[in-house]
């Protein structure tokens, strides 16, 4: 009989938990029975879970709780006894991580920081932290608000951009992993709310500020260019602490280096005897790769923040809070690439493994297979801002009535100034060769002519513009909300709220028209002289083991963008077409004036929604047994509107070049717009009980259904065409998708050591049903096989784990001067029901969970006197990374991962201190891998950053 795996993960808890009770009947001397007050800085009237009454107490604890705000503990020690307080006074399950002071945290942005929480598990890139996942539910399935409101993101995905937003801008990010009805948002992964600081936190007048180099290199050393981070905080209260203004700017700039090898997509099932003309039984269902890119990104980015905040008391029933947040990212990626790319009819010999994994391949030397030399540039420019307002008026002493309206807009709107360039050496006279280098080096070819021939060159393609799309994404939200509280019986609070959020997300591509570039010159055909286009050899970076490709060239060449887009607009270029597509380049030329880029109108989505929302809660609270209890049950209600609009633009011709068979020319018909609706309405029940079995020792249950939005991708109502000769695909999106839905389990001890010691053991369970997969069928389009997807609402997961968290200062076991010593350790053990295995791949309606995988933090820290120092090594386990990715639609996964970190400072004064920071010091690096670890995917190496800085508090 199959084991039922919460029961076995609830008797796991108790198990491990019982152990611990009786541990802590030995222990009263130093447990708590309160702990300290932790301040809160939340704007927004709706909870976030544990309704904290601004006292750092919550509602549902304030008959009982023990005042110990005359307790004042500063420095990491803070942040850990202020989390600590909110964990164990929330009813629902909740972890959280707070600021040792306003603007002091040593990471560069809030992923980074909220990767120290337990079950949290973040996406990684350029050396930073992107976004997260929670309990293994990957950036989709997790909500983010702002001060209690949504807040806009322009990923194109349903996913929150964290690298936006400096970590300096937390007072504190709470992480929901259970539902409370009152939370305004609802996702199956889990909510996190980013606090700010408050005005009325502080009294008189207040200001921070720090200033640091920082230094990023591959070779873990200080060198080359060190660039500035400041920010500084100012705040001023009136002497009867009514009224109060806060402010604070944020920079951050950070030059880095990034090495990064590809293969971009692996191409499944491919009969290699008809493709190549090999009349060999063994050449069916191989699996190749599309290409072998070799990259190094020279990466400039720059973070800007401003924020200010008012709270204003103009009568003694009155709160007003107003806060304004503007948040930028300019990230300019200029990458020096040079490419080998694949094609299946240009092999002459192959071998493969059991698996179909092609282990050597010989190509033909007709020199359909070039030295590619690239040159692209893709920027991202992401900005956000938010403006909210907040009116609490309190009807008498028990009951509140508040009003909260925010507007919220983020857009990237770059995609007409990047490029992509490739000029091309065809290996002519040679027999390129390609190497499976096994599952922990790239693959390699050898046998290429040389990479530094200026008299060999030919122009190939891309296009100005359309390296990622402009986004543009709105969010306006409002909030009515009343709550009551009661000082006796079981009844605790009330509160009832209604709310509406009005969104939408735009996306279009700004690109060279047409494809009039690449329709006249890809295929290797012209000769491009050396010096019109600037060329010169490029050296890159000394190779990295495990993610450079073994024997990469120690040169190859490079050349000025502009001067070659410009040059191919001459006689001396289009001279050498043949006359129809000189005459067609013409004729183009003509009506656009030149190859840049311009407004696509077939590639333009915008999807609207409209969600109104009603909510009631009720917490009560009593004894069992003497044992102090506390339930918090409610129910939201959700009914949403969608409506998806397109503009069509389907191919009417296609042909593959005879210079180039690896690619394939299109051309597009008439502009057709196109629009659906769709929609859902949910009811949202949400339990949450805690009771006291000791003074010390807390036992949590938690019941709820929740769910999460189909994935923005899904709902655009458009077709794209993916025209690669070994994998024609059309993809379009499903604007009747209904929402994930998930019924959800939680239980847990937690025993509370000390104020800064506790040990958690908590098991969750969650089934979800309506997974959006990804169905393809045959089809024939234009005399040829396509593979149409499309998503439907079809499978159905059960994903469950345990979390187990073990925090522990030594002040009292240890004497001085050791007793500044603690550590933190959490580790999430996530598992699912639906695996995906090699064997199920290649099935129809294929199906997997993405980023469900294991991951632990380790942490030891001091601080004592003027001393403070935190090292910690943060660890993600190996997981799927994508069911269907890049052209060739195969599964990806990402190998675990780790990295250690290190932070210090130390006091010279009450008011100044020094601090200094590495990240990555082990110098680890990403790598994935398509279904079987030998068919390498991806590899990326970012090197460690230093930062050291001065910072003051006045």
């Amino acid at each position: 009989m199959q084991r039922n795996p919460m029961a076995h993960s609830v008797r796991l808890a108790l198990a491990a938990m019982g152990i611990a009770s009786l541990a802590g009947y030995n222990v009263q001397a130093h447990a708590q029975t309160s702990a300290p007050a932790a301040s809160t800085t939340a704007a927004a009237p709706s909870g976030t879970g544990s309704t904290d009454d601004g006292n750092g107490t919550n509602k549902t604890d304030k008959k009982k709780a023990t005042n110990l705000t005359a307790i004042t503990v500063t420095g990491q020690l803070a942040a850990i006894q202020r989390a600590e307080s909110i964990k164990q006074n929330a009813v629902n399950v909740v972890d959280s991580i707070s600021a040792e002071e306003n603007g002091k945290f040593p990471d560069p942005n809030v992923a980074d920081a909220l990767q120290r929480v337990p079950g949290v598990s973040v996406n990684r890139s350029g050396g930073e932290s992107s976004q997260i996942a929670i309990r293994g539910f990957g950036p989709d399935f997790v909500a983010v608000t702002v001060n209690g409101r949504q807040m806009a993101t322009a990923s194109g995905t349903r996913a929150f951009d964290f690298d936006v937003l400096p970590a300096d801008i937390i007072s504190l990010a709470q992480v929901n992993k259970t539902s409370s009805a009152d939370i305004p948002e609802v996702d199956i992964g889990g909510v996190v709310d980013i606090q700010t600081a408050r005005p009325l936190d502080f009294s008189g007048f207040h200001a921070t500020g720090s200033a640091a180099g920082v230094n990023s290199n591959l070779t873990g050393s200080w060198a080359g260019k060190t660039t500035p981070k400041v920010s500084g905080l100012a705040g001023w209260t009136n002497a009867t602490h009514t009224f109060g203004v806060l402010a604070s700017v944020q920079y951050y700039k950070r030059d880095d280096i990034q090495i990064n090898t590809q293969a971009n997509s692996w191409y499944a099932n491919q009969d290699i005897s008809k493709l190549s003309g090999l009349s060999n039984p063994n050449y069916t269902n191989v699996a190749i790769p599309e290409t072998l890119a070799n990259n190094v990104l020279n990466e400039e980015r720059t973070r800007k923040n401003v924020t200010a905040s008012i709270d204003w008391v103009p009568i003694d029933q009155l709160t007003v809070k107003f806060d304004t947040l503007y948040a930028g990212y300019d990230v300019k990626p200029f990458e020096h690439e040079f490419g080998e790319y694949g094609n299946a009819s240009d092999l002459q010999s192959l071998t493969t493994d059991a698996n179909g994994t092609v282990l050597n391949y010989v190509r033909k030397p007709a020199g359909v297979m070039s030295n590619d030399y690239v040159v692209a540039y893709n920027p991202s420019d992401e900005k956000m801002m938010q403006n909210g307002l907040n009116l609490a008026f309190n009807v008498d002493p028990s009951s509140t009535i508040s009003l909260d309206i925010s507007n919220s807009k983020a857009w990237n709107k770059q995609s007409p100034y990047g490029y992509f360039a490739v000029i091309g050496t065809r290996n002519i006279g040679v027999n390129p060769t390609w190497t499976n280098n096994g599952d922990s080096q790239p693959p390699s070819y050898t046998n290429i002519l040389p990479t530094t021939n200026f008299t060999d060159l030919y122009a190939h393609c891309c296009n100005m513009g359309g390296q990622s799309n402009n986004v543009t994404e709105g969010v306006t939200q409002y909030q009515l909300n009343f709550s009551k509280s009661f000082e006796s019986g079981i009844l605790s609070n009330l509160e009832f709220g209604v709310q509406e959020n009005r969104d939408y997300n735009k996306s279009v591509s700004v690109t060279t028209p047409d494809g009039i570039l690449c329709n006249a010159y890809c295929g290797y055909a012209v000769h491009v002289p050396a010096d019109v286009v600037g060329a010169y050899l490029y050296t890159p970076p000394a190779p990295i083991s495990g993610v450079s490709q073994p024997g990469l060239p120690t040169q190859w060449i490079q050349y000025n963008v502009p001067a070659y887009y410009n040059w191919l607009t001459t006689p001396a270029a289009y001279n050498q077409l043949t006359p129809d597509k000189r005459a067609a380049l013409l004729a183009a030329l003509a009506q656009y004036g030149s190859f840049g880029a311009k407004v696509n109108p077939g590639s333009f989505n915008e999807v609207r929604e409209t969600e109104k929302a009603a909510f009631a809660k009720a917490v009560f609270e009593g004894t069992m047994w003497e044992k102090p209890w506390a339930l918090d049950v409610g129910v939201r209600y959700l009914h949403v509107n969608s409506e998806s609009q397109a503009i069509f633009q389907s191919p009417i011709s296609y042909y593959v070049d005879p210079n180039d068979t690896s690619a394939s020319q299109v051309a597009y018909g008439p502009l057709q717009p196109q629009s659906a609706s769709g929609g859902y309405h949910k009811w949202l029940p949400a339990i949450n009980f805690k009771v006291n079995l000791l003074d010390n020792l807390i036992y949590r249950f938690s019941a709820s259904k929740t769910l999460t939005p189909p994935q923005l991708s899904n709902l655009y109502y458009n077709n794209a065409f993916g025209t690669r000769p070994e994998s024609l695909t059309i993809t379009r999106g499903n604007p009747d998708l209904q929402p994930y839905t998930s019924t959800n389990f939680d239980t847990g001890l937690e025993w509370y050591i000390d104020d800064a010691s506790y040990l958690a053991l908590e098991t969750f369970y969650k089934h979800v049903s309506n997974f959006s997969t990804i169905v393809s069928t045959p089809v024939s389009f234009l005399g040829q096989t396509w593979s149409l997807s499309e998503p439907i609402n079809l499978n159905s997961a059960r994903i469950y784990g345990e979390e187990l968290t073990f925090n522990y200062q030594f002040k009292n076991v240890l004497p001085a001067p050791f007793d500044g010593l603690g550590m933190a350790f959490n580790y999430t053990h996530v598992q699912s029901s639906a695996n995906l295995s090699p064997g199920t791949i290649a099935a129809s309606g294929k199906f997997a969970v993405p980023g469900i995988g294991d991951s632990a933090n380790i942490s030891g820290y001091y601080e004592k006197g003027r001393w403070q120092v935190r090292l910690a090594y943060n660890w993600r386990g190996k997981y799927l990374e994508s069911l269907s990715y890049g052209s060739g639609a195969q599964p990806a996964t990402r190998t675990d991962y780790g990295q250690l970190d290190l932070s210090a400072s130390y006091k010279l004064n009450n008011h100044v201190s020094l601090f200094v920071s590495g990240t990555n010091l082990t110098q680890s690096h990403l790598y994935d891998y398509s279904v079987y670890p030998n068919r390498f995917l991806y590899a990326e190496a970012d090197g460690t950053v230093y930062t050291v800085g001065v910072r003051g508090t006045f």
